[in-house]
């Protein structure tokens, strides 16, 4: 892709209804829980909480916005990462529109979710229904694995924190992405992905962006479901399944666009991410599917981080990415 100038569409928003559902997963039953005699609100009276009976597991929430005029036949659905909910596309941390109101402005219908497990999609019991507890993610880690800075420039006090040279990551918006961070299971993504084809067979199909674990599960998504994906948009994705050549013959029709911000050389994991994912990208190519690359450090776009939906140059990012999947509609 060519890094050329960009102004940004401001085009007026009207918005013509906003449906907030949740979907997928199944009942289970519990029996046999203690009966706890607790107060439950404020300072009132305690009284009988009991445990046994039957819990929604498994489900995520979507939320649809449907413009009153679109420009696009197709929506634009967004697929957070790990350790994330869909705030991650609503503002950044540092108070900027996010992609959800940027793709609105350029005529797109968008439909934002919570993953199984994560937000206003909740998450179950444990060990009684999920076998294991959560992991947590904490502001160092985040530091790292979101490139911000070596890992020895972290600092709790904000003015000493050392990051990368050039980092586009706003530094006043840290604490508040540490703020977003929920708990999160490595053991769900079987239900993470049937809850996700159930979303797609409900709206789709659509243009699918997705992000770090959300682009894992995106590309798993188009061998499963490839009549309900338009095209697909995979910011550093977390990994890439193996492809055989029956796979690839189900899905080179679908053009896949890879997003890859700066400093990869610098965190060993990511750098196995990337190979992982040139791989997927290399193989569609050889079959004769589009599939491109947005190196934004290639293109001359230096300092952006893990999350390039939040640095400070995000809205020339989902310009680049929104006419991308403008060119690649009729397909």
């Amino acid at each position: 892709m060519n890094n050329v100038a960009r102004t940004r569409s401001r085009n007026a928003v009207s918005i013509a209804g906003i449906d907030s559902f949740h979907i997928g997963g199944q009942v289970v039953k519990l029996q046999d829980q203690p009966k706890l005699q607790m107060r439950v609100a404020g300072d009132g009276v305690t009284r009988e909480v009991d445990l046994n009976g039957s819990y929604v597991t498994g489900q995520l929430y979507a939320n649809h916005v449907k413009l009153a005029n679109p420009q696009h036949e197709v929506p634009v659905m967004f697929w957070h990462g790990g350790a994330m909910t869909g705030v991650t596309w609503e503002t950044t941390p540092d108070g900027r529109p996010g992609w959800q109101w940027l793709f609105l402005e350029n005529g797109y219908d968008v439909i934002v979710t919570d993953a199984v497990e994560r937000g206003r999609a909740s998450w179950s019991p444990y060990p009684q229904i999920y076998k294991s507890g959560p992991v947590f993610r904490t502001k160092e880690e985040s530091w790292g694995m979101y490139r911000f800075g070596p890992v020895s420039g972290y600092h709790d006090d904000p003015a000493k924190r050392q990051a990368f040279d050039g980092q586009r990551f706003p530094m006043s918006g840290v604490d508040a992405l540490g703020a977003q961070l929920v708990p999160r299971w490595s053991i769900h993504d079987a239900e993470s992905l049937a809850a996700y084809e159930a979303l797609l067979r409900r709206v789709g199909p659509v243009h699918l962006v997705a992000h770090s674990q959300g682009g894992w599960f995106a590309l798993n998504m188009v061998l499963r479901a490839p009549e309900l994906i338009k095209s697909v948009v995979v910011i550093e994705p977390a990994g890439a399944p193996s492809l055989s050549k029956h796979d690839l013959a189900g899905i080179a029709h679908i053009p896949h666009l890879f997003v890859w911000g700066d400093y990869i050389e610098d965190v060993p994991a990511w750098k196995k991410y990337r190979d992982g994912a040139d791989s997927f990208m290399t193989a569609l190519r050889d079959e004769g599917g589009v599939s491109d690359l947005l190196d934004l450090p290639a293109e001359g776009i230096r300092g952006n981080s893990h999350v390039p939906m939040m640095d400070d140059n995000s809205a020339e990012i989902a310009g680049m990415v929104s006419e991308w999947v403008a060119k690649n509609s009729g397909h």
